[in-house]
């Protein structure tokens, strides 16, 4: 048992700062080792000051031990050394105690500063390995196009897989897996051509057969995928030759070409992931831990719990990455099994890091994306409940433009109820006196995902002064595509503004129309007919714009916080750019 461990075991036996009688024969017992050990050990805490130990002569006299160092902060060092042993398992199952304590984040963070970004060192050929460090807080649960859920899943499939066409810096759509493509003239057919000599990571020669397999695989599937309406409205492929595949639509879909743009739609291999038995459909869950097989510039060889690695691939198309690996770090306390209710899950953060404290120091630049994360909140009018009465949803829109625009938003980090306090004064209390249309208090049920659990939890708190008594419901990314949704009345997630806006936005107003009734729902399905025939991108952008006014004319739809995506980097990086998503291209970096 290391130092770490044997200090972590006797602070939950004895406690930090208070002075214990204790024999060395009681140690020995609790640290499961000999009299002679145990003295060894209590010598090594002295020298390092964790512990003042005040000893008396004589076999079984009782000794004074005092611990003076916070369990947490010995719990961060623990996991630093874990992290350079890649002892990460072992070290989280017993730490897990303090995972939740912002001092041993803090630790932690700081040091990560330091062991993440670029490090070399030299092969067994002499030749230089440039390794870069990445730390994330989200788990990576699936690596599977099909199967993805989070950010973080999305950033690494997009280094491992291609589609046939992808988004350039600028964020327009050409080609990839695909040289070129025709379309019909009454926009129904796509016809694609692969480029030659395309291998998967694994040997295999890319087919058009790999191609089909990939969107018969996606429109089989039960599972609620985003973009799903999109990958729908494909009628028919096949590979009218090796390297040629032809789709018919069911009809004009314009947001059909940035669809294929996605992660989403990435391409896999039929060898690698059609390994089902004859007859059998393909499963509806992952293969957990599957190392992913794509034709991406990076290759994954290997993926546990905490360890994702990624090797640059020498035979991509498009170029050999200058990274010779990616070590992405999954800290393991960020994302535990049984969720503390006060802890707040967010994005992940990178070395180049990630959406940045302000305090990061003087070395570094910092620079947005250019992509936007807005927090919305909408409205089930489906369920028979207050928000079926269109005042009781002004209401509720009222009090949310009061909130918000009163500065109530992401970066309150303190109680919820803090908020409220800043706000509450005698004239909002008179007004709920004398406001007689509604029967007060307005019971409503909020649902969100654990991303977002502290901001339900605070809008909740401070609803409550405006005569409403508020549940939160806390759902997995599965559940909350299901039926979680349509039992509540509130709905808080997110609208990711990046290259692939128009597309999200499509997503959303086709998913929020399942949960309005019927009148409502029936209006948004039609603007978002309009959307998807007009092959003018403003056009598009202004009927979306129309679906937006009438959700929030409506009182169904309404924007809490919007937050830039950034960056923060030191001058030694080179190459430095963006996906689609705003995530860092790990292609294009390289260090002098």
């Amino acid at each position: 048992m290391k130092l770490h461990q044997q200090y972590l075991l006797l602070h939950s036996q004895f406690g930090q700062l208070v002075e214990h009688e204790v024999t060395l024969s009681d140690l020995a017992e609790l640290l499961e080792c000999t009299h002679r050990n145990t003295l060894t050990i209590v010598k090594k805490m002295i020298a390092q000051d964790w512990i003042r130990w005040v000893s008396q002569r004589g076999r079984g006299r009782r000794s004074t031990l005092t611990l003076l160092i916070p369990a947490d902060q010995i719990a961060a060092e623990y996991m630093m050394q874990a992290m350079n042993r890649r002892e990460l398992q072992q070290a989280a199952e017993q730490v897990g105690a303090y995972s939740s304590s912002t001092t041993m984040q803090d630790h932690l963070n700081q040091w990560l500063l330091g062991y993440s970004g670029h490090h070399t060192e030299t092969g067994s050929h002499y030749e230089r390995i440039d390794t870069l460090r990445l730390p994330i807080r989200q788990q990576l649960h699936a690596l599977d196009p099909l199967f993805i859920n989070l950010l973080a899943e999305s950033f690494v499939t997009s280094h491992v897989f291609d589609g046939l066409v992808q988004r350039n810096e600028h964020g327009e759509i050409v080609p990839c897996l695909s040289h070129t493509w025709d379309i019909s003239s009454d926009r129904k057919t796509w016809f694609f051509y692969l480029r030659k000599g395309i291998t998967f990571h694994n040997g295999h020669l890319l087919t058009a057969a790999d191609v089909v397999y990939t969107f018969e695989r996606l429109q089989s599937t039960e599972r609620r995928t985003l973009y799903r309406d999109v990958s729908k409205q494909i009628l028919s492929l096949e590979a009218t030759d090796p390297l040629t595949v032809c789709f018919k639509l069911k009809a004009p879909h314009e947001l059909f070409l940035p669809f294929l743009s996605t992660s989403r739609a990435a391409i896999v291999s039929q060898a690698t992931y059609g390994q089902h038995k004859d007859g059998d459909k393909e499963p509806d869950v992952p293969n957990t831990m599957q190392r992913p097989i794509g034709t991406g510039p990076f290759k994954v060889t290997t993926w546990d719990d905490h360890l994702c690695r990624l090797e640059a691939f020498p035979m991509y198309f498009q170029g050999r990455a200058h990274l010779d690996r990616v070590d992405i770090l999954q800290i393991p306390w960020s994302a535990p099994a049984h969720l503390d209710e006060k802890q707040d899950i967010e994005s992940p953060f990178f070395h180049l890091v990630h959406n940045p404290s302000s305090s990061e120091g003087r070395d570094w630049t910092q620079i947005s994306a250019g992509v936007m994360v807005r927090k919305l909140l909408t409205c089930n009018t489906q369920k028979t409940g207050p928000l079926s009465d269109p005042d009781v949803r002004a209401h509720v829109q009222a009090c949310i433009t009061k909130l918000y625009g009163n500065g109530m938003n992401e970066s309150n980090e303190g109680d919820p109820g803090d908020a409220d306090k800043v706000l509450m004064n005698a004239e909002e209390v008179t007004y709920l006196s004398q406001h007689s249309t509604f029967d007060l208090p307005i019971p409503l049920h909020i649902t969100t995902i654990p991303q977002y659990r502290m901001d339900a939890r605070r809008l909740a708190s401070s609803l409550e002064m405006y005569g409403f008594t508020c549940t939160v419901r806390i759902g997995t990314m599965e559940q909350f595509k299901g039926n979680l949704r349509l039992e509540s009345d509130l709905i808080l997630f997110s609208l990711i503004r990046d290259r692939d806006e128009e597309l999200r936005r499509y997503d959303l107003y086709l998913t929020l129309s399942e949960h309005l009734e019927e009148s409502s729902k029936k209006s948004v399905q039609e603007m978002l007919q309009t959307v998807v025939a007009s092959q003018i991108a403003a056009d598009r952008t202004a009927e979306l714009d129309r679906i937006e006014q009438f959700l929030v004319q409506q009182s169904l739809l309404f924007h809490l916080t919007e937050k830039p995506v950034e960056t923060a980097y030191l001058p030694s990086v080179r190459g430095l750019s963006f996906n689609s998503q705003g995530w860092v291209n790990l292609r294009h970096i390289w260090f002098p």
